[in-house]
């Protein structure tokens, strides 16, 4: 006759399977994550005090990184070496993000005077312009540039608008009935890809403003950021839980890396993610005041 094993003793049995279950999967999610810390942009001297944005000049291999409080933009070369900083000789308030035009000059959101300022670095000449839109004031937000186009997401009408070389409006890309607050966008691939944080959904749109199917995210809290990688990943930028999550095109979760707090290996209340020229993941690191950088 068969003799049961104690109640005690199965207890045990199952307790520590599930641990041990867990231990596993946590572990292989950690081994997923291809992602190696590399260094740090902090700046010289006090550093950056609000790190806000960054931009990557692919062409001349550099890093603007936009400090919002110090009223500065901070430059630093491919090896995250500190070049040197520039604020429009005390002119610039508030700035929040940034992007090189093909001629050279310096295109910057100021969010202290809703200005889409362009700064003529040659010829040091600097000039203001208020965006509108439908004879209405655009609030310019996040800035992307593909090529001679230019995109911005325009804060007060939750619409991403392209706008020409003169920086008039010739294109609006609206969002679908419904959408929540837009806290992101990239352009790659010659699509428009939008974070809407509090659908916690990813819009897509075509050079026609044709939409792609909306792709849907769990397992994030607060999505502030996202870049878009070639091989077919999309990268989420979590403020609240600082960290990293990474999805498949249709939104399945692949893996997370990075915790909140104040080392290396953590993230407060971080702002942007991008993917740089050599395929390095940037992170604006605001809370602690850097840029992290990663390389598989």
């Amino acid at each position: 006759m068969l003799r049961k094993k104690p109640r005690c003793f199965v207890g045990w049995l199952l307790f520590f399977g599930i641990l041990f279950s867990a231990s596993s999967m946590a572990w292989a999610v950690e081994l997923q994550s291809p992602w190696k810390f590399v260094f740090s942009l902090q700046g010289q001297g006090k550093g950056m005090a609000l790190p806000v944005a960054l931009y990557v000049d692919q062409e001349k291999e550099r890093y603007y990184v936009v400090d919002s409080t110090g009223n500065k933009l901070v430059s630093f070369d491919a090896d995250g070496k500190y070049l040197q900083e520039f604020t429009a000789e005390g002119d610039l308030q508030k700035p929040y993000d940034m992007a090189r035009l093909s001629d050279g000059s310096l295109l910057v959101v100021e969010k202290g005077r809703n200005s889409l300022t362009k700064i003529d670095l040659k010829n040091k000449k600097t000039a203001h312009l208020v965006v509108k839109h439908q004879g209405q004031e655009v609030f310019v937000d996040r800035l992307e540039t593909d090529g001679d186009k230019v995109y911005v997401l325009d804060r007060s009408s939750g619409r991403i608008l392209q706008l020409d070389a003169s920086l008039q409006v010739t294109k609006s890309f609206t969002m679908p009935a419904g959408a929540g607050w837009l806290a992101d966008f990239k352009v790659v691939e010659k699509k428009i890809w939008v974070l809407d944080q509090k659908k916690k959904q990813i819009y897509s749109y075509d050079e026609n403003g044709r939409p792609s199917p909306t792709v849907q995210l769990a397992g994030v809290d607060f999505p502030v950021s996202l870049a878009i990688d070639p091989t077919g990943l999309f990268y989420v930028l979590d403020r609240h839980r600082g960290t990293v999550v990474a999805y498949a095109r249709n939104g399945e979760f692949k893996y997370q890396f990075l915790t909140k707090g104040q080392g290396r290996d953590n993230l407060y209340f971080p702002q942007e993610i991008r993917l740089d020229h050599l395929g390095r993941l940037c992170i604006v690191d605001e809370g602690n005041s850097r840029v992290m950088v990663f390389k598989r």
